[in-house]
């Protein structure tokens, strides 16, 4: 399992920030690896808040870090800066591209630019010291019209349900996802906060995502799941007890 974090984002209607680290996220849902996304470019490449990050991840198993951030921002540097990590920590392990294809997507490029920014983004980082996959934000919502081949050109994708009442169809989108990219790793993302409404997700509806995420890993159809969280942890939402419960009974559960 794998926990993915933004960076100080406010959630609606709550008066209060999270004050919640990724690392410390991490630790109360006691999960070993993360997923670092850049919010709004924060935190840049080569900063002290960048390497900050990197050296409170140190005990974490996986490190995956953003070549591109929410709503598909890039400095431009993210892959020599992802290379620079890789020779310091070995826990580095991938590069994520979040809202780069599909809905949330940065708007102005061409399939044509895609295809050569994502080349470009691959031939950077094979020049790290070791081989880093690539991943991919894939939402639902776009599996029925997406771009194979673009799509394809990632390593790790991670499916995701914008809003959610649309977790009805989980199963069967990530069947989709299953029969479009076949010899892919194949994560599904659990949101805590529904974006779209800022509320929480009820109760129902994130133990249909998660007992759904159990069953697909106890099938080996999925690689992994993904929980949205620190930036929305610690401001009393209900998604956030239930989840931190419901890790706590199945964490020892022998997947495969």
């Amino acid at each position: 399992m794998t926990t993915t974090f933004g960076w100080g984002n406010r959630v609606k209607d709550v008066s209060k920030w999270s004050r919640i680290t990724p690392a410390e996220g991490a630790m109360i849902l006691d999960v070993p690896n993360i997923i670092m996304i850049n919010s709004d470019g924060v935190p840049v490449p080569y900063s002290a808040d960048a390497y900050g990050y990197a050296e409170s991840f140190y005990r974490m198993k996986n490190v995956v870090w953003s070549v591109t951030g929410s709503a598909g921002f890039r400095a431009g540097n993210e892959e020599e800066f992802i290379c620079r990590l890789a020779e310091k920590y070995t826990n580095i392990t991938g590069a994520y591209a979040d809202d780069f294809l599909g809905f949330g997507q940065k708007v102005g490029i061409t399939d044509s630019e895609k295809h050569g920014l994502i080349l470009e983004m691959k031939n950077k980082l094979n020049k790290a010291c070791r081989k880093l996959d690539m991943w991919l934000t894939v939402y639902a919502r776009d599996l029925q019209n997406c771009d194979v081949e673009l799509f394809g050109l990632f390593d790790a994708l991670a499916m995701w349900t914008w809003n959610y009442h649309d977790l009805k169809d989980v199963r069967n989108n990530f069947e989709l996802l299953e029969k479009k990219f076949p010899s892919k790793q194949k994560y599904l993302g659990i949101y805590i906060l529904d974006y779209p409404s800022g509320e929480a997700i009820p109760n129902e509806y994130m133990e249909l995502q998660c007992e759904n995420g159990l069953e697909l890993l106890k099938q080996g159809r999925a690689d992994g799941m993904i929980f949205l969280t620190n930036c929305v942890m610690g401001v009393g939402l209900p998604s956030e007890l239930w989840l931190r419960d419901w890790i706590d009974r199945i964490k020892n559960i022998e997947i495969r």
